[in-house]
């Protein structure tokens, strides 16, 4: 139990003890715990939490609260030591600050989660405390399939601070360049409530003693533009985003039953430029090798499409797309150069294909198709011969400029709304032509979106089918996952590129790799997406993602 002294002598000493702890996963059963003592204790709590049957798509966390009551003003510390046994999506600690049913302020750790078999790793996290605040929660978050041990897993408490106590000289930098940022570019710029937000996040960073210590306020700030979109990349994470590429799961393409090619693409995250061309010749390769088989059309199934990087997805699916301009990017100065396919890739597929720019084509598309993968969806839109089947998208079709911070960090701020080559703009979820329902129980097996959009391609493309109404199953493969499973989110969520970034100079180092303007028109989109929960028992935003244009 810990026990708070305030600064009035007079008042007598406030014991604080966290709550028992509680386990909360997506997936009913996929998990279970073993908890000992509460983090306000002397030597801290101890705490496993295990996957028990299949989590690959899913997370748990094992959280406890106090109330906020004792602790305005003051900063609050999640500590502990954490290892690892086949944590496929990794482990961390998380802390998030509440009032009432609303989250003010959120670390989920995922920055600094430990992977694999790890042994014991020191993690630690801290967030200011602010006067509206109701209750700090706290835990343990396992993503995927594993298990996690922490121990020695303590809150800690500072002492009173005012919200006027003055932050050190690195740490005021950035947060007065993170405010600079947002008010003066947001695309929502004009709806926020700028006294007031400001105010709270200055309020937020009181006392910060190093840069990292103004994130938590930064995205406070971020999340007040409303736009959903918005969000802060730590300097580590900024550097690794463009060495990714290499690890990203295969796009997969074969031929159907009925002469119909099916093209499975997963997002992609990176932007290493080898990569970023081998992936697309592959591609090329790929549908080389089954058009023959492939009379009747295609189907492009973006539903496990997270996003990502666009580029190298828009230039693998060049031989559809061809070489017209495929949409733009609306801000408030008005509209981006079109984008096309083969952007910031410079690979031209086969002569070969040539054919496939007027194959007939079907989109798939579900609730998991986010950001880039909403983009490549996009770029279908006003194609001819081309038919979009399933769910509507996961609602993030906007784009985010990039704007480094003193110390290496970057934020993505959203500054325009997607719009296709008709000129119709988007920024939420994109309908599909044609609603299919998703199949449950013991039909499950049968994937009614695909097979829908097979029986459209064979009639369009004047492929007459023998069977008269019925589904097509999906084509058995021991390898291939479900195409209409849920998709994990990637395992580095923060990596996701689009393209080569556009930095904004503002007081920033201009040797740092990330810093130099490479010309024409990117987007990033991350996609963070968990089923929904209890928002008082899930420590994560539900989706984070980023679209930002060059």
């Amino acid at each position: 139990m810990l026990v708070l002294t305030s600064g009035t002598a007079a008042r007598q000493p406030q014991p604080l003890e966290a709550g028992d702890w509680t386990l909360s996963s997506a997936k009913q059963g996929a998990y279970g715990f073993e908890a000992t003592g509460r983090a306000t204790d002397a030597s801290g709590a101890t705490i496993t939490v295990r996957s028990v049957a299949d989590a690959s798509s899913t997370y748990a966390s094992v959280s406890s609260r106090v109330s906020a009551e004792a602790l305005h003003g003051r900063r609050v510390t999640v500590s502990g030591e954490l290892q690892t046994r086949s944590a496929t999506g990794g482990a961390s600690l998380w802390l998030r600050i509440d009032q009432g049913r609303t989250a003010l302020l959120l670390d989920d750790g995922t920055l600094q989660a430990v992977h694999g078999d790890a042994d014991w790793t020191r993690r630690s996290m801290s967030l200011g405390v602010p006067a509206e605040a109701t209750a700090v929660a706290f835990g343990v978050l396992l993503m995927g399939s594993g298990a996690v041990s922490a121990r020695g897993l303590r809150l800690d408490v500072s002492a009173p601070a005012s919200v006027h106590a003055p932050l050190a000289g690195p740490a005021r930098e950035v947060l007065d360049a993170a405010v600079s940022i947002a008010k003066q570019n947001s695309l929502r710029r004009n709806d926020v409530a700028w006294d007031l937000v400001e105010s709270r996040a200055r309020a937020f960073a009181a006392g910060a003693e190093t840069s990292a210590d103004v994130y938590p306020a930064i995205r406070y700030l971020l999340a007040q533009l409303g736009d959903h979109h918005s969000f802060l990349m730590p300097p580590a994470q900024t550097t690794q985003l463009l060495t990714g590429g290499g690890e990203n799961p295969s796009l997969e393409v074969r031929a159907l039953p009925e002469q119909v090619g099916y093209i499975r693409m997963p997002g992609y995250s990176g932007a290493e430029p080898a990569a970023m061309r081998t992936y697309a010749t592959r591609t090329h390769e790929a549908l080389a090798g089954t058009i023959a088989s492939a009379s009747c059309g295609w189907v492009v199934d973006l539903r496990p499409d997270t996003g990502g990087n666009m580029w190298p997805m828009l230039a693998g699916l060049k031989p559809f797309l061809g070489t017209s301009g495929l949409g733009t990017f609306e801000g408030s100065a008005g509209s981006s150069p079109p984008w096309v396919a083969g952007q910031r890739v410079d690979v031209e597929p086969p002569s070969s294909l040539a054919g496939l720019e007027s194959a007939w084509v079907a989109v798939l598309t579900g609730p998991q198709t986010a950001s880039s993968g909403e983009a490549v969806t996009i770029a279908f839109r006003g194609r001819p011969h081309t038919r979009s089947f399933g769910q509507p998208t996961a609602g993030f079709s906007t784009a985010n400029s990039t704007y480094p911070l003193p110390d290496g960090a970057m934020i993505f701020l959203t500054t325009a709304v997607d719009a296709d080559r008709t000129g119709r703009r988007y920024g939420d979820k994109v309908d599909p032509d044609e609603r299919v329902a998703v199949a449950s129980g013991p039909s499950s097996s049968i994937d009614s979106t695909l097979s829908t959009a097979i029986q459209w391609l064979r009639q369009s493309s004047g492929c007459v089918s023998s069977r008269a109404g019925g589904h097509f199953l999906r084509p058995a493969s021991s390898s291939a996952p479900d195409p209409t499973a849920a998709v994990p989110y990637p395992a580095r969520w923060w990596a996701h590129l689009v393209g080569a970034l556009r930095v904004h100079p503002h007081k920033h180092d201009a040797n740092h790799p990330l810093q130099n303007d490479r010309g024409s028109a990117s987007c990033e989109r991350i996609s963070h997406n968990f089923p929904s929960a209890d928002p008082v028992a899930q420590p994560l935003l539900l989706r984070r993602k980023a679209c930002f244009e060059k």
